[in-house]
């Protein structure tokens, strides 16, 4: 087991995790930065964002270990 910590960067904003978590390995770790990233697009797709990029960046201690990123664009035109 390694400990894996998942830092979110939105934009400008920047989220450093400094707790981590244990996983058994970096599949194991790409599947949890791939669903953080779909909960993080998630809340701001809802919200109508333009060009939002986000990755989830993963390390095991102070080296990079894979990183997660897209692009979403969502536009609400009207809501009725």
């Amino acid at each position: 087991m390694a400990q894996y910590f998942f830092d979110l960067r939105s934009g400008e904003i920047f989220s450093s995790d400094q707790d981590g978590i244990e996983l058994p390995d970096a599949g194991e770790a790409h599947a949890m930065a791939l669903s953080a990233l779909i909960d993080a697009a998630r809340d701001a797709v809802m919200e109508g964002t333009v060009n939002q990029h986000f990755s989830v960046e993963v390390r095991d201690g102070p080296d990079p270990v894979l990183e997660v990123a897209a692009v979403f664009h969502s536009k609400i035109f009207r809501t009725q």
